[in-house]
């Protein structure tokens, strides 16, 4: 397996904590009533045990959402604890709680050597040449994945390319989600729950599959105008934590800018606005302003009133209304200069790490 492409735990203990291209040998340095462990997967069976009593936990996330509930557990049971939350994720009500200290390492450097190494170029994009008008592609369909794939699946439209494998399928303590809500567009979609669970499309049999690594040569990005970023996460919110942290961004996200498609925001709230920050310009006709919306409900609604609208519109009409913004964004993915602006602010954040914990 690619380096790129690996999810890995590693403690203070452990003799290679380099982390993505971050050097943070540094925190073996740490007092003795510290524990570190870094690029949490807390849903996964084998994750460390992390031991009760410690002074400081300095904990991390870069390829798995946030763990809310694990990490509510470890912080309510230390009460006298202080926290150090890395990621690459905005605190949102990480703030909230007064023995936390976030601080933000943008590790997308790692996804951008995937894709460079797995990919060429596109030499020239022509979104009036392309054969779908929006693709959605999908492993599980957990949170809004499950209500996208539900309603181009539900349209049967020959213009649309979505897949999914391994059916419907509920994460963590999110079943809220698929509760009948009183809203037209999410709640007639339900009744296809049973369908997408006991029948799947097999993605995996697709050669060069974005199921797999950092590969954008697929009809899904190529062959499309508009790409659903089904983000692994989607909530913003949760009844037990509130707001999460995020945006949660992946190689979801990141594959559709390098290959030349339009985006719809289907991932966490200030999922655009994150990107925009970066230098990205989405001047799309269709609606975006539901970014903005940490309402889960509501912004799933504009969502999918959105793909109806899309639907509607003529392929030639959709590539114009994209064009401009995808040729401008395939010129900063591909030019190197995020890159260096990415390491610019790690340097300082390492250093701003450094201090607080009085290393």
């Amino acid at each position: 397996m690619h380096n790129w492409f690996y999810k890995l735990n590693q403690t203070a203990e452990h003799d290679d904590f380099n982390m993505f291209g971050i050097d943070f040998s540094w925190l073996k340095r740490h007092k003795k009533d510290t524990y570190c462990l870094m690029n949490i997967a807390s849903h996964i069976p084998n994750c460390p045990q992390v031991p009760d009593g410690k002074e400081l936990y300095i904990l991390s996330w870069f390829f798995e959402p946030f763990g809310d509930l694990w990490f509510l557990d470890l912080y309510q049971r230390n009460p006298r604890a202080q926290f150090v939350v890395i990621t690459d994720m905005k605190p949102n009500d990480l703030t909230a709680l007064d023995r936390v200290k976030f601080f933000e390492i943008i590790h997308h450097q790692t996804w951008f050597e995937g894709i460079h190494l797995m990919n060429q170029r596109p030499k020239k994009i022509d979104l009036s040449a392309r054969k779908f008008k929006i693709s959605s592609l999908s492993s599980r369909l957990n949170e809004f994945k499950f209500y996208v794939t539900a309603k181009l699946h539900s349209k049967q439209h020959p213009e649309t390319f979505y897949t999914w494998n391994r059916g419907f399928d509920l994460k963590h303590n999110d079943g809220f989600v698929f509760e009948s809500h009183g809203l037209y567009h999410s709640d007639q979609l339900l009744q296809l729950s049973d369908f997408l669970k006991h029948n799947t499309i097999n993605a995996e049999h697709f050669k060069n599959t974005p199921l797999d690594g950092c590969y954008f040569a697929h009809p899904a990005y190529i062959n499309s105008v508009i790409n659903s970023v089904n983000e692994t996460q989607s909530l913003s919110q949760t009844p037990e934590f509130g707001r999460l942290p995020g945006p949660y961004i992946t190689e979801k996200t990141w594959k559709p800018l390098f290959a030349g498609n339009a985006i719809l925001f289907t991932g966490q709230a200030g999922l655009k606005n994150q990107l925009e920050s970066w230098g990205f310009v989405f001047d799309y006709v269709w609606a975006q302003d539901y970014d903005g919306s940490f309402n889960d409900n509501q912004r799933l609604e504009v969502i999918l009133a959105q793909i109806n609208w899309i639907l509607e519109i003529p392929t030639v009409d959709l590539a114009k209304m994209a064009q401009s913004s995808v040729e401008h964004n395939l010129e900063l993915a591909w030019s190197g200069k995020l890159e260096k602006q990415f390491t610019q602010h790690n340097l300082q954040t390492v250093q701003e790490i450094k201090e607080y914990v009085g290393l």
